[in-house]
């Protein structure tokens, strides 16, 4: 084995952590939308052009106790395939965690350098996938965030280009924090458009996050 050497390593910070909702193309063969049950672990290896994948996953066809936990974990061997999201992340030189598999939907975490890495990475999503949506999309600050799990999830493929890359600004710059650590003006001057232009953009993408929140907050009740 030979040691790397500072000039092998490249090293990059990560200042926004975002997770997704992907539902992968019937054109995929990833075997993630395959298992019958719940998947409560998912660890995942690429190793030349084939995917390695253990999953744990809780099953009722098992001879355990009544109401105790029955769990296997099934290893799957595939090709590395292009339209596999899994492949995107490595594209853009992201590390995904797959947190969760439900109903053919993987909900993936990832760490980026910066906004534009972001918007560059949800286009080529949405040209490997038949739904993407954003589920949550913090800055990090101090190296570490915290990971919310209930929250609002924003359908990418509703969301234009433009509205994307302004709510994407406004959270990097700390627009959302409190106290606001930029302005509206600031803002909109970094993006080159007006203030109205800017504010109708943000209320857009707000109107469809609180759209989604009673949605799933109904859904809950």
């Amino acid at each position: 084995m030979t040691e790397d050497t500072a000039a092998d390593r490249e090293s990059t910070t990560r200042d926004l952590y975002v997770v997704f909702e992907v539902d992968p193309s019937p054109e995929s063969d990833c075997p993630l939308g395959d298992f019958d049950g719940r998947v409560d672990e998912i660890r995942q290896q690429f190793a030349g052009d084939d995917c390695h994948t253990d999953t744990t996953v809780q099953t009722s066809d098992c001879d355990c106790e009544p109401d105790s936990d029955c769990t296997e974990v099934v290893h799957t061997t595939s090709a590395v395939d292009e339209s596999c999201p899994c492949t995107v992340f490595g594209e853009f030189g992201c590390v995904p965690e797959l947190s969760a598999v439900t109903d053919e939907r993987m909900v993936l975490e990832t760490y980026l350098p910066d906004r534009d890495r972001l918007s560059e990475l949800v286009d080529a999503l949405k040209a490997v996938a038949d739904g993407l949506r954003l589920r949550q999309l913090k800055r990090i600050d101090n190296g570490t965030t915290e990971r919310g799990r209930h929250t609002a999830t924003l359908d990418l493929f509703e969301v234009t280009e433009k509205q994307r890359e302004a709510v994407t600004k406004a959270i990097g710059a700390g627009y959302y924090e409190s106290p606001r650590e930029t302005s509206l003006g600031e803002l909109a001057t970094d993006l080159d458009i007006s203030k109205s232009a800017l504010t109708q953009r943000l209320n857009s993408v707000e109107s469809k996050l609180a759209t989604a929140a009673f949605a799933e907050a109904s859904a809950d009740g």
